[in-house]
């Protein structure tokens, strides 16, 4: 976030995002209700609101009863004022599906849908983009989620071997002139389960996501941020040197084996990062499962170590929840004031 010193057109966009979010959250406000939630000054919020409505992303609502005074305007935040786009591949029953989600201002879903593909490419991306702003003229950010890491912009690991070497981020936001995210999948339900879970404090978590084919991977939550470390690499856990022969038949097929190597992954994250709660997702866990890796956690560290372990039921929901947040954080103002003493 930049951190600006105070001037006439900082201050006006900083004004006129308070004046957003009070109307987000409340949906329908007064002026004056308005400017109590901001701490701004009533004129201040008439001012910006007259600016909102011009451009239709305020609009005005009934008004307010009042007890012999004049009637009070409310006004509402327009969600469709804009819409952003998140698109996401998965596999189920053998074969690729492409989830396509456009979500207004006020995370409402206008549209959603999954189509097979052939194959995980650019043309796959952008046949299906191209269709949906044609559809939704009102999209202005685009969010992509993979399996994966990029570095430098460009694509570095992904389960799909053509989209390696790609800028992917670059390549869309060239195309379609408008803010483009892409998100590895497990750092996305990480965010959307603690969107889910209204965690945004100082609490830390860790998300470990065990696919069917592939190894698992890791989404880390700490200090209401998601930390990705200096080139994107945090969350690799299958890179511990731990000898687990993930994916291997054999090991898939035993329970005992792959619950214990789930703890020797939980206890290796406790011992670096220690956080509160891990979270768990794979079709070789189970809620019954998640009890006894708890269990043997809490015989393997100190008491003030052992984490809460949690089985998530709906990995696609959390992954979801985490790119609509992620690509609406694009469409946010990222200007503050700094006080300088």
């Amino acid at each position: 976030m930049r951190s600006i010193g105070g001037n006439a057109m900082v201050i006006k966009e900083v004004n006129m995002n308070l004046v957003r979010k009070a109307l987000k959250a409340e949906r329908e406000a007064t002026k004056q209700q308005i400017a109590s939630i901001t701490g701004l000054s009533a004129v201040t919020v008439g001012t910006v609101l007259q600016q909102l409505l011009q451009t239709s992303e305020v609009l005005e609502s009934e008004l307010c009863a009042s007890g012999g005074g004049r009637p009070a305007q409310r006004y509402k935040y327009n969600g469709d004022y804009a819409y952003i786009l998140t698109l996401f591949p998965y596999e189920t029953g053998g074969q690729i599906l492409m989830r396509s989600t456009v979500v207004n201002l006020l995370g409402t879903i206008i549209h959603e849908r999954a189509e097979g593909v052939a194959q995980v490419d650019v043309a796959c991306f952008e046949r299906i983009i191209d269709t949906l702003i044609a559809s939704y003229p009102a999209i202005r950010a685009l969010g992509i989620g993979l399996p994966g890491a990029e570095w430098k912009g460009r694509i570095v690991i992904s389960d799909y071997k053509a989209l390696l070497g790609v800028s992917m981020v670059e390549h869309f936001k060239e195309r379609y002139n408008m803010p483009v995210i892409m998100e590895n999948d497990v750092n996305a339900a990480v965010v959307g389960y603690c969107e889910r879970a209204q965690i945004h404090s100082d609490e830390a978590v860790a998300y470990l996501y065990f696919p069917d084919r592939f190894p698992p991977g890791a989404g880390i939550f700490i200090n209401g941020q998601l930390f990705k470390g200096r080139r994107n690499f945090a969350g690799e856990v299958a890179n511990i040197p731990l000898n687990i022969p993930w994916g291997e038949h054999a090991f898939v097929s035993s329970s005992e084996q792959v619950e214990q190597a789930i703890v020797q992954l939980i206890v290796s994250i406790c011992a670096v990062i220690n956080p509160d709660r891990v979270v768990l997702y794979g079709s070789i866990v189970n809620q019954a499962s998640g009890s006894r890796i708890a269990e043997r956690c809490s015989s393997e560290l100190p008491v003030s170590a052992v984490p809460e372990v949690i089985v998530s039921e709906d990995f696609t929901a959390d992954y979801l929840e985490g790119m609509v947040a992620r690509t609406l954080a694009t469409l946010e103002p990222s200007i503050k004031l700094s006080r300088h003493e």
